[in-house]
C-alpha cells in the first residue's frame, strides 16, 4: 500500500502532486472532518482503527477496515461523490 497523500483538517499533506482520485480521496476526508466537527473524526478513525487491530492483528487490514477509509476508497473514482446527498 502506497501512502500518496494525507488530510489534516483543511491541510492535504503530499510529497508528490497528487491525481484526481487522490485529491477526490482525500477531498472526502475533508468533509469526513466537517461532518463531524473535526474532533469527532479523529476519535472515529482512531477507535475504527484499534478496533480494526484487535480483530485482525494486522495493521493493513485494520486500516481498511476504518468507516473513513472504506467510504474515500469506495467513492474516489466518483469525481461527483461530494456534490450529490450523501445521507441517503
Amino acid at each position: 500500500m502506497e501512502i500518496k497523500a494525507i488530510t489534516l483538517g483543511p491541510v492535504v499533506i503530499s510529497r508528490n502532486k497528487i491525481d484526481e482520485v487522490t485529491k477526490n480521496h482525500e477531498s472526502i476526508h475533508f468533509q469526513q472532518y466537517l461532518e463531524t466537527l473535526f474532533v469527532g473524526f479523529l476519535i472515529l478513525y482512531l477507535w475504527d482503527w484499534l478496533m480494526g487491530l484487535l480483530k485482525y492483528r494486522d495493521g493493513r487490514s485494520a486500516y481498511f477496515a476504518i468507516r473513513a477509509e472504506r467510504e474515500a476508497y469506495q467513492n474516489q473514482h466518483n469525481l461527483n461523490y461530494l456534490k450529490v446527498d450523501r445521507t441517503r
